[in-house]
């Protein structure tokens, strides 16, 4: 056999399976540069690395990585001087398990998390089946919902979950109702989109127009506005690897040709895990170049007035380390990310951490309507539930479905306009009011909590009996992180947490031996199908409708005119609550209020309470201090009627109504003008 060389390396004779070997390729000082690298040992991976360099030629396929290697070195350096103010917790062996767990998305209400995991399912059916590359389960998607309290529950398998084959969470739409999904395809992995039908998801369909290619379509996610998809693709043309694409809604409803985003954003190393923010400005995804510090990190870029868009900016350390951190989304209000990722002391390969910024890193120019509707108790949410949005201005109406299974709702509405909220059973209008989303440049969370007392429905919500819990989205406790540098030699690699259960494990739930059979679940699909009349995938469409595209189906929505019988309303200085029993209008409001049920036997009451974004410690955050006040406004308009000498059990409650709302905080506590006028609560009575 006739010798060659790689460099300085003579390969003649040399055997890589002899322990007395001594001669070694170049590529292996590359791997002990990177090794060191990952290992944080900054000064011997440039050792290693430079070494690899000086030994090798340019054409050898390792060399311009070696040079990337050194460049990453270099910014992890800095990075590391200068960490960010991030808290960065595990979300904890609820969600993730001894198996590797990823790529998750959170609903805009802050109330699902989809996300990818090679587990065993909780009913057992893909034991054995291996993936024979992983020599793992293959990868399925699995979502949890918090409960009323902000408690994730144990993870659910969706049903389009497949016996074998890769499939994987990619993104959820605002509305809650639109998942769009990774599907391995025998290697050419193409995005596809189900959509929720009861409590169950369509089977997938292949996006369409040239999302997906013969080529790597790996990651997407959609505006809030369904108008824009953004998506990462390895097709030729790009800039190198892998780069970030999108596509804008046509008038037909058919999606554009692709458009790459430009040379800003994509760099000749690849890109991936892209997420649009509500916003529909905020981009953030993941990238090995730009100033990685080793691995993908997790850049943020806003898009320019101009359609450009800004040069990306690292998130920092210790979000991002020198391995792989990847697949990051944000809540609606920007305050807390989640991510995957491979750090020390995780509960398997890899796990999902969620990270919590400073006040000052939150979105803004965005208003989140987002609640319960509450059926009556025993009763079970009616499929026909709808909540239109009302534009008062353009007279542009949408549309949204509430989840089957809880009744949570979300909308993303402009600021600066005034809504009709009309929610509906049965095409009757249950509750209906307007509302006003101020004009404000930060972020405006509105929690309208909405119990349904309709004619055709037994029972009624009762206002001395709020169900107990956070508003939806209330945020979570995980498992905190210790910054990677303080991990000491030794130090376990699996966080010890009393109690803990591996979500997935055979026979560790009750839920496991309830689990449904494949052919029960399709049937419960077409029944759940049948109960919304559904014909068709289109007819699902019908709930983003406008009032003209409704107008030329010969369908229309009439607002209803939303007028209350008297309103109370009481403006609050800072960390204030309560309500003064001697004011005069409080006592004019109250003697409405009687007066109602002594004429209908009843009153039905709206309570709006609010906080500014002035910080409160005394309380903790802005929406306990909301809810705090909303409380406070209940048990006064309980004890007066009791006063009065009337039945508490007339006064119904329709809607409830947390809000934090006004300009964003800038220090400036003592400027009460600008504060004050949202800090308050409102009770409204018909």
């Amino acid at each position: 056999m006739r010798g060659s060389s790689q460099g300085g390396f003579n390969t003649s004779g040399y055997d890589p399976f002899d322990p007395k070997e001594k001669n070694a390729p170049p590529q292996v000082d590359y791997y002990l540069g990177k090794a060191y690298h990952l290992n944080g040992e900054f000064d011997s991976a440039d050792q290693y690395y430079q070494k690899f360099i000086d030994e090798s030629e340019p054409k050898n396929d390792f060399y311009p990585l070696a040079l990337h290697g050194m460049e990453q070195t270099a910014n992890a350096r800095k990075l590391t001087v200068h960490p960010g103010k991030f808290n960065i917790s595990n979300v904890g062996p609820v969600i993730n398990s001894e198996y590797p767990d990823f790529s998750p998305v959170i609903s805009v209400d802050g109330n699902a998390l989809f996300f990818t995991s090679r587990r065993v399912r909780p009913d057992s059916s893909n034991v054995g089946i291996i993936d024979p590359m992983a020599g793992l389960p293959y990868e399925n998607i699995f979502v949890s919902y918090k409960d009323r309290t902000g408690i994730w529950q144990t993870p659910e398998a969706l049903n389009i979950n497949p016996v074998e084959g890769h499939i994987a969470s990619v993104n959820v739409s605002a509305d809650g109702q639109t998942l769009i999904i990774y599907k391995d395809d025998a290697g050419d992995g193409n995005l596809y989109e189900s959509k929720l039908v009861g409590e169950l998801w369509s089977e997938p369909v292949k996006m369409g127009s040239d999302i997906n290619t013969k080529s790597w379509e790996t990651h997407g996610a959609l505006s809030a506005d369904g108008n824009t998809f953004y998506f990462v693709s390895n097709r030729a043309g790009g800039y190198g690897g892998r780069d970030i694409y999108r596509v804008v809604k046509l008038p037909t409803g058919e999606w554009s040709k692709a458009q790459n985003i430009g040379n800003v954003v994509n760099t000749p190393y690849e890109e991936d895990a892209v997420f649009i923010h509500p916003n529909g400005r905020t981009m953030y995804f993941a990238s090995t170049g730009h100033n990685s510090m080793g691995g993908f990190d997790i850049f943020t870029t806003d898009l320019q007035a101009d359609g450009t868009w800004s040069a990306p900016k690292n998130i920092g350390y210790p979000l991002n380390t020198v391995d792989d951190d990847i697949f990051f989304v944000t809540t609606a209000d920007g305050r807390r990310g989640y991510f995957s990722s491979d750090k020390t002391g995780g509960f398997g390969e890899k796990d999902i951490y969620f990270v919590d910024f400073p006040e000052e890193m939150g979105a803004e120019g965005l208003a989140v309507l987002k609640g319960f509707i509450v059926p009556p108790p025993g009763e079970q949410l009616s499929p026909t539930t709808i909540l239109y949005v009302t534009d008062k201005e353009t007279g542009e109406v949408k549309s949204y479905k509430p989840r089957q299974r809880d009744g949570v709702y979300v909308a993303i509405l402009p600021p600066c306009k005034n809504y009709n909220l009309d929610y509906r059973v049965d095409d009757k209008t249950i509750h209906t009011e307007d509302i006003f989303v101020e004009c404000e440049s930060a972020y405006q969370e509105i929690n309208k909590e909405v119990y349904l007392n309709p004619v055709a429905l037994d029972g009624k919500a009762d206002i001395k009996n709020l169900p107990e819990g956070a508003p939806p989205g209330g945020k979570e406790e995980g498992v905190p992180v210790k910054p990677e540098t303080q991990l000491k030699e030794g130090e376990q690699g699996t966080p010890e947490v009393e109690g803990a259960v591996v979500p997935g494990a055979v026979g560790t739930t009750k839920e496991a031996a309830e689990k449904m059979t494949a052919e029960e679940k399709k049937k419960k699909v077409a029944a759940e199908k049948e109960a919304l009349g559904v014909k068709s995938e289109a007819v699902i469409e019908k709930q983003d409708l406008t009032d003209a595209q409704r107008n030329e189906l010969g369908e229309k929505h009439v607002t209803p005119e939303a007028k209350f019988s008297a309103e109370f309303t009481k403006y609050y200085p800072y960390n204030a609550k309560g309500i003064d029993t001697n004011d005069p209008k409080w006592k004019e409001f109250i003697g409405k209020v009687v007066g109602l049920i002594e004429k209908d036997g009843n009153a039905k009451i709206t309570i709006d309470a609010c906080a500014s974004h002035v910080p409160t410690r005394t309380f903790g955050t802005n929406e306990k201090l909301s809810n705090t006040r909303m409380e406070a406004a209940r048990k006064s308009l309980l004890d007066a009627i009791k006063a009065a000498g009337k039945n508490t059990d007339a006064l119904l409650l329709e809607s409830v109504n947390h809000l934090v709302q006004g300009p964003k905080y800038e220090g400036d506590w003592k400027n009460t003008d600008k504060y004050s006028k949202f800090q308050f609560v409102k009770l409204k009575v018909k």
